[in-house]
């Protein structure tokens, strides 16, 4: 069997595709001066963006990799879970990811890599000390099924104009400061960010939109992961319950423990923080939500449907 959003409500499928639209239309309306000099000029300007937005996730899975302090973990070190990983991989019929540890003590787990063949599954030594192993083998199902929807690089690239945006943003905010610069040179710099005022708000604009379709593509295909997890093993309420101990633990988690976690806390399973208003700048869906949805599921799964 391979993880398909097909396996979700169909509510939750068209609320993805709507945000993927919306992530589509940032991207056109980013491109838009390029499609007024041509259509191809248009689709080769969309292409560019897509490439380096690709690129700067590859990039990002190995910074993450190196800030969190990952190591490989071999078979004879944790026969266990890479037991659970064979077992998830054929039922999945994906390739094996690498499985690796972080010396972090919060509890948690992320994937990263752009595809299956360059998957990585890492999980906390926190996690690896406070779940049993059904829980353990219940969220590495969940980042299993990341892998197997490519969600690290369709984040990636969800992400990529918003990025954009507010690199562009942070250069236009200095041509008005002008600190170590000469009186020509910040008279001509503020005469610059005048003359760009536009494209700032238009950036701004821009920015702000792609922000909240990637937010809310991304807490959307934490659902579909988790319904696509708790299939491959059959036991949505281990996922449930490694949830619950997860929030648990992390919101009795120490400061240092919380920031160690903060360059892996978009991708990790469970979000270290909430998001602000409704949840609207979350990464991740609310843990009562994820929780009605899995308990559902197991209902579906005990009457057989």
């Amino acid at each position: 069997m391979t993880p398909s959003r097909d396996l979700d409500e169909p509510s939750l499928t068209w609320r993805m595709f709507a945000a993927t639209a919306l992530v589509a239309l940032v991207y056109a309306a980013a491109a838009l001066p390029a499609f007024l000099a041509g259509p191809v000029w248009g689709a080769v300007a969309v292409a560019v963006a897509v490439a380096i937005a690709v690129a700067s996730a590859r990039a990002a899975d190995g910074l993450i990799l190196r800030v969190m302090d990952v190591r490989p973990v071999s078979a004879d070190e944790e026969p266990e879970l890479h037991a659970v990983l064979d077992r998830l991989c054929m039922s999945s019929g994906l390739p094996k990811p690498r499985l690796t540890v972080s010396a972090v003590a919060a509890p948690n787990a992320f994937a990263a890599g752009s595809g299956p063949g360059s998957a990585v599954v890492c999980f906390t030594e926190g996690l690896r000390a406070r779940l049993d192993p059904a829980e353990l083998a219940a969220v590495l199902a969940h980042e299993v099924a990341h892998v197997a929807n490519r969600d690290v690089l369709v984040t990636a690239i969800a992400s990529f104009p918003s990025l954009v945006s507010g690199l562009f943003l942070d250069w236009w905010a200095r041509l008005f400061t002008g600190r170590g610069r000469g009186v020509a040179t910040r008279a001509a710099g503020l005469l610059l960010g005048i003359l760009l005022l536009p494209l700032a708000v238009v950036a701004a604009v821009l920015g702000a939109a792609g922000a909240l379709a990637m937010l809310d593509l991304s807490r959307h295909r934490e659902l579909c992961a988790d319904s696509t997890g708790a299939l491959l093993t059959g036991r949505p309420a281990d996922l449930a319950s490694a949830l619950d101990k997860i929030t648990e633990e992390l919101g009795d988690a120490a400061r240092d423990d919380l920031r160690a976690l903060r360059p892996a806390a978009a991708r990790c399973v469970v979000a270290a923080r909430g998001g602000g208003v409704t949840g609207l700048l979350s990464t991740h869906p609310p843990l009562r939500r994820r929780r009605e949805r899995l308990t559902a599921l197991s209902f579906r799964l005990a009457s057989g449907g």
